[in-house]
Order: C-alpha cells, then structure tokens, then sequence
C-alpha cells in the first residue's frame, strides 16, 4: 500500500509490462547496443509526455518559496533593475524544473515576513493574462499586481509593485530521472497509471522497431474510451476502457461547485 502522493515503483519495475506488450521480442532488451532502443528509454519518453501535461500529485510541490518583490527587486535590464520582471527560477525551489502552475498567490498586508506572523495576512491569486494584454500594466508604477505573465524565463507582474509584496507559485515538477541509472529512477505516478506508460513506451519501441501494426495497435488501446476524444474534460486523456481520471478530480467529486462573482483590483 503506498502513501497518497508518493511514488510505488521504479522505471526497472516497469520494464516487463513493456516487454509483454511487445510479444516478449528478444530483441526488446536493456542490452541494446544503442541506448535508444532500450525499453527504459521508451518508458522514460512515455513519462516525460504524459506527466508535462497531467496533473499528478507525486510530482507537485507544496512547498514553493516565497519570493519579496516590489520596486527595484526584480530582474536587471540594462544596468537597472526592473520592478516588474522576475526569474521564473526564483519561484521555484533549488534543482526543480516546472510543467504545470496554479496562479501565483500575492500577500496583501505589508508586514508579511513569513505564514504565520500575523493574524490579518491577506492572500489574493493573480490571473494570467496574455503578453500583449498586460504590456499596458508593465509600466505603470505604485499598483498592486494582480495580473502576471511568462515570458521566456520571466514572469512579468502589472501593474508594477509599489511596495514589496510576498509571492508563491504553487506548481508541478518536470519528471525527474536518474541519468546515470535510469533503471531506478522512480516513476512518479499512481498504480493506476502504470498500465497506462507500459503501453505507451511499448507504442514507443513499436515505431523504433518498424513494428507499425503494432504501434498502431497500441496507441487505439492507450486511448481505448471513444468519450475519451469527444467528452469535455476528458478530452483525449487515456484510458484503456475509461479515459483516467485525476486525483483532484476525485476529491472534489461530491462538493459543491459554487460561483463567487468578484470586481478585479487594480
């Protein structure tokens, strides 16, 4: 039984539900001369692919940094350092890589020095807008930053912060692996997903191996529920019988969903 959130297995661990998708071939093997053709590497792509855009609970971070900004604090440009421009990176804890956010989370009250100093802390999440559609804010000075952007390897706040605020980002790492032995690197997703990356690295080696019955075969099993390509919120998930659904999806099953109408600040 393994512990919400955590990894149960191993990318060895996986290997043979790769080699049986593909008949128990001789030549699907780790002893492949090239490393390519090996079925850890097929399970390593199939990971980096379903886990980018997929919600796993294994691979987020609940415990991001929190980051000061305000005016002059932010990235420097031209020998001046910017009020609204900040390093992605500096969101995000020593060593991490990041596919999926939520919205950055700003603290209102001024005095914020850490989560628990004061009774009257103030969070409000910032939305996303365009690049195009903040430029106007980027440059307007003494706000408060409710909306932000990515751009490259900033994220840019508008309008720009007239005094220093506290920010988190809540957000999911990229896959991590062990490049000098692939073989026990853990495969952070649940028990229920591990058919699921079998098959898919299996369609992997399928192609590599000019196997293409096979790897066609495969890829209609992986995507096996036909609501899968055409039911809103599913679309195009996996499933083999049923298109999988996300740990968060589950939880909030049985809550009501409720609509607060808000008035943007700025």
């Amino acid at each position: 039984m393994n512990l919400p959130g955590s990894s149960t297995i191993t990318i060895n661990g996986l290997i043979n539900r790769v080699v049986a998708a593909l008949q128990n071939r001789s030549d699907v093997s780790e002893t492949q001369t090239n490393p390519e053709m090996r079925p850890s590497r097929w399970l390593r792509d199939a990971l980096r692919e379903i886990t980018a855009d997929n919600v796993f609970e294994e691979l987020r971070q609940p415990n991001p940094p929190l980051v000061t900004i305000g005016p002059g604090l932010g990235s420097t440009m031209n020998g001046v350092a910017s009020s609204y421009s900040y390093p992605v990176s500096s969101f995000i804890n020593p060593g991490d890589d990041v596919t999926l956010t939520e919205d950055p989370v700003i603290f209102l009250n001024t005095t914020f020095t850490g989560p628990s100093n004061s009774s009257n802390q103030i969070a409000y999440p910032m939305d996303y807008l365009t690049p195009k559609a903040i430029a106007p804010l980027l440059n307007v000075p003494g706000g408060i930053p409710f909306k932000y952007t990515r751009f490259g390897t900033q994220f840019w706040f508008g309008s720009q912060p007239g005094q220093n605020y506290a920010v988190y980002l809540p957000y999911q790492i990229r896959h991590p692996f062990n490049d000098d032995n692939l073989l026990i690197s853990p495969a952070y997703i649940p028990p229920d997903w591990h058919d699921i990356i079998g098959y898919a690295a299996a369609e992997r080696g399928a192609v590599a191996l000019r196997w293409n019955e096979q790897a066609d075969f495969l890829h209609k099993l992986v995507f096996g529920d036909p609501d899968s390509m055409t039911k809103d919120g599913v679309m195009g998930r996996p499933g083999l019988i049923k298109a999988k659904v996300l740990q968060q999806e589950r939880d909030r099953r049985v809550s009501t969903i409720q609509i607060s109408p808000m008035v943007s600040r700025y």
